[in-house]
């Protein structure tokens, strides 16, 4: 504001004593530089606003990782617990043929006796059956699960044939499929933008998993050891292997497989399949894990029935 003051000062001294070519020019200097002063406020304004955005987008990916985490620990637990329900429910039926044999052996007694002890044993027998029944059905549909699990690696395996090699691997491992696909492949480094020859490897493993509506998808990332170097919001490996997930996960969706079927997150460093202290090791940890699980709800319902 002084300064303009002071530039209209000159001016209207200018305009006394100084001929009119001069004084147009000091007016044009005048305009020129309010004009300056206004657009140096507007891009202050613009970077403000720039960085508030940034911030807000990552306070959410950091909520968004803080609820993968808490989903996958759930998910973990509900598992353990199915585990020790199918264990309790063979121990039920272990009983109950001790229980048979026991009321067998005691079917010389009296005649009133023995009637009850055929009714307990007819009750216990049905019961029996019914639970035999369940687990037949239950010991069927995992077979059939591992059958299609067994299936689906053979498919995936099939339409990946052409990355064998190339950074992309696919095992089973704990009932479950596991599709590993190398950063080689996918980033350049310290970037989560998918690479064209990882998006095309992406495009066939969709056609594969859009197709069957009941796995229960998770995109795991991972880093090596090496402090991050990017810039940005992003500030460690945690934050990398979670952007890199999520990059895969709404590839994967743009091609047909549910939302609702995948689950995004990221290990940092911290679930390294070699040492970090060689440069093989750490190429091998640079990797996005696409696990693949069955869909346990019916086996849950049987074993709720039991």
């Amino acid at each position: 504001m002084k300064k303009a003051t002071c530039i209209i000062s000159l001016m209207i001294l200018a305009a006394s004593c100084v001929p009119q070519s001069k004084y147009d020019e000091l007016e044009k200097k005048y305009y020129a530089s309010l004009q300056g002063e206004r657009k140096s406020q507007k891009a202050i304004q613009e970077k403000e606003n720039a960085l508030k955005s940034l911030s807000d987008q990552y306070s959410t990916l950091q909520e968004q990782q803080d609820a993968l985490a808490k989903k996958k620990a759930q998910l973990d637990a509900e598992y353990s617990d199915l585990q020790i329900e199918y264990a309790t429910r063979l121990k039920d039926m272990e009983d109950l043929k001790a229980k048979n044999a026991q009321i067998v052996d005691q079917a010389q007694t009296s005649e009133q006796s023995r009637k009850k002890i055929l009714n307990e044993l007819e009750q216990t027998q049905g019961q029996l059956q019914e639970k035999i029944k369940r687990i037949n059905e239950l010991e069927s549909l995992i077979s059939q699960q591992k059958e299609s699990v067994s299936k689906l690696k053979n498919k995936l395996q099939i339409a990946l044939k052409n990355y064998t090699g190339k950074g992309i691997t696919v095992e089973e491992k704990e009932g479950n499929i596991y599709v590993s696909m190398e950063n080689k492949l996918l980033f350049p480094s310290a970037s989560w933008t998918v690479e064209a020859e990882g998006i095309k490897a992406l495009h066939v493993l969709s056609e594969v998993l859009s197709k069957d509506k009941n796995l229960n998808i998770i995109i795991q990332g991972h880093t090596d050891s090496d402090k991050y170097a990017g810039s940005g919001n992003i500030k460690d490996n945690w934050d990398l292997s979670v952007m890199r997930a999520t990059a895969i996960t709404k590839i994967l969706q743009s091609k047909g497989v549910s939302p609702k079927q995948m689950t995004a997150s990221g290990k940092g460093e911290y679930a390294p399949l070699a040492s970090n202290s060689t440069a093989v090791g750490k190429a091998a940890n640079r990797r996005v894990d696409i696990i693949i699980a069955p869909n346990l709800g019916e086996i849950t319902k049987i074993l709720n029935d039991l």
